[in-house]
């Protein structure tokens, strides 16, 4: 059986009605070289884990794609998701490549390594942006365990979308929304949920995404 790192979702909903911490992540950001830059996070990273750990990106500023290693030691937090912890302890970590293709738009993500059931494998993730600002994806994550021991669904699966919000207002707004589904949500093939991805936070300052948005350059 492998440990509850997502299939205790009722009992998180449960036990923290009245009152939680979704999120409490301290980041330190720094660039090592040219094209390589560094983050070094800690606190509660998302609702069923905290701990401490780091990534590092390189990408380079002419190209479209990157390399991208992080490393997480994380312990499962108590289900009234305030400051507390259960004994559950793990180290994960991933290799990342992203290559993004300039005619569709799509960039194309492949990571593999060690997800928090202590499982590995891989995760493909698909997804395609458009000239409006709005992403579409889906993905799909293999790993070394046996589809009985996986549980139901076999493998992890889903689709998410984000949409601008300015979409809902009258005024440009750069920020985002959106929302994911998985039909089965398992505890095989799970990875770290952590904010500030570098990618994320280096994509503006990228050329391929400086000429991709150049239409909106008065926006």
């Amino acid at each position: 059986v492998l440990p509850h790192v997502r299939t205790d979702q009722v009992l998180y909903a449960k036990e923290s009605s009245n009152f939680n911490i979704p999120r409490f992540q301290f980041n330190y950001f720094h660039r090592l070289g040219k094209d390589t830059y560094s983050k070094i996070s800690a606190g509660i990273f998302e609702a069923m884990f905290g701990g401490i750990g780091g990534e590092v990106l390189y990408r380079p500023f002419k190209k479209n794609y990157a390399v991208g290693v992080e490393l997480w030691d994380v312990t499962q937090r108590a289900y009234d998701q305030k400051f507390s912890f259960n004994d559950y302890q793990t180290e994960t970590g991933h290799l990342t490549l992203y290559y993004e293709e300039p005619r569709t738009n799509i960039l194309l993500k492949i990571k593999g390594g060690k997800f928090l059931a202590g499982d590995s494998g891989f995760n493909f993730d698909f997804s395609r942006r458009f000239k409006s600002g709005t992403r579409i994806g889906a993905f799909f994550s293999l790993s070394d365990i046996s589809k009985y021991e996986f549980g139901e669904g076999s493998f992890d699966k889903g689709f998410y979308f984000f949409i601008p919000i300015q979409y809902f207002f009258s005024n440009y707004s750069k920020p985002l929304t959106g929302f994911g589904l998985r039909p089965i949500q398992r505890d095989g093939a799970q990875s770290l949920i952590h904010s500030r991805h570098l990618y994320g936070v280096t994509d503006q300052a990228s050329e391929y995404n400086i000429f991709r948005t150049w239409d909106n350059f008065y926006d």
